[in-house]
């Protein structure tokens, strides 16, 4: 299996983008007024900011297996909670592209078609999206910045998730490639894709995973919150939910692995918009990112190694099982 090496260049170019940003966040700030925050940084709400994206990563897990379950797909539940958690070292990839690798370990694991787990992954994407416009829209009833991101998210969203209800739409167009004879086996996979995504967009399927997604993501907003309280300053849920939600999108259109500097950027541009001052503003950006990106990303790798050594047995097992029979 050679898919660490594969995955291995992105993770450490993200890795390293991300260092960069810090540096450059910390230099473009006081340094020594950063470090002076921190200094009063009040330890009581560390356990609090600590597994508020745990909690994100609870809910989004159980929505995965709640699609896994749409399509008929059971997988060994040991492997399948690694397959999942290793997805998550893959948000630095650009444009998350890199979550792809939880249908290559399907397909290693239980030969899942990749037409299947792909739709599920785009489904996941999809229903976050929504789930953030939600919880910006809840956010903007207090500020009045942020409405042209909300409008072009939204129209898009209602755009895809429509796009993938029409049957005919999709069977002229991949009628069309098809007839490239390259591009027939793409035109193939394409339809398959589509018929499994609609399944996963009926309208009780949406809700759900949609609700899920408010939760799951409002946990995320939830590390402002009590961020810019350890520090001492003030800010309203509402308005951390905006905060995270639209600096999540933002990151997402811009496509760059994880959203790196966009998304710091925008946490911080957003709360010296609410009146947070610069020093305050930069020690609760590095510390929102720990929490909502690094950490899931040191999880998600541990979670890679894990599943490596399962799909490897599983490999042995069946050598084994062979050898055995021969």
């Amino acid at each position: 299996m050679d898919f660490l090496s594969k995955y291995k260049k992105p993770l450490l170019t993200g890795i390293i983008i991300g260092m960069a940003v810090l540096a450059v966040l910390l230099v473009l700030s006081d340094i020594r007024g950063v470090v002076k925050v921190f200094s009063d940084f009040q330890l009581r709400y560390l356990p609090l900011i600590l597994i508020l994206a745990p909690l994100n990563y609870l809910l989004r897990y159980i929505k995965w297996n709640y699609y896994l379950s749409q399509v008929d797909l059971k997988p060994d539940p040991t492997v399948n909670k690694y397959i999942f958690l290793s997805g998550l070292s893959m948000t630095i990839t650009p444009g998350k592209v890199g979550e792809l690798l939880k249908c290559y370990l399907l397909k290693e694991h239980m030969d899942a078609p990749v037409s299947t787990t792909s739709s599920i992954v785009m489904a996941e994407r999809i229903t976050d999206g929504i789930a953030m416009v939600i919880l910006a829209s809840l956010g903007s009833l207090i500020y009045v910045f942020g409405g042209w991101v909300l409008l072009f998210t939204i129209t898009a969203l209602i755009f895809i998730v429509v796009l993938f209800q029409m049957d005919t739409f999709f069977d002229y167009f991949t009628g069309l490639i098809g007839r490239v004879k390259f591009l027939h086996k793409a035109s193939l996979f394409l339809v398959k894709f589509q018929r499994n995504l609609k399944k996963l967009f009926t309208l009780k399927a949406l809700i759900y995973a949609v609700g899920i997604g408010v939760i799951s993501w409002g946990f995320e907003g939830l590390v402002v919150y009590f961020a810019v309280k350890a520090f001492g300053g003030d800010i309203s849920v509402l308005g951390s939910f905006f905060v995270v939600s639209i600096s999540s999108i933002l990151g997402a259109i811009s496509a760059l692995p994880g959203g790196l500097g966009v998304a710091e950027g925008s946490i911080m541009a957003l709360l010296l918009m609410v009146g947070i001052s610069t020093e305050m503003a930069a020690a609760t950006t590095v510390v929102t990112r720990f929490s909502t990106l690094w950490l899931g990303v040191a999880l998600g790798i541990l979670g890679l190694f894990l599943a490596k050594r399962e799909l490897e047995k599983d490999v042995n097992s069946n050598l084994s099982s062979n050898d055995g029979k021969a």
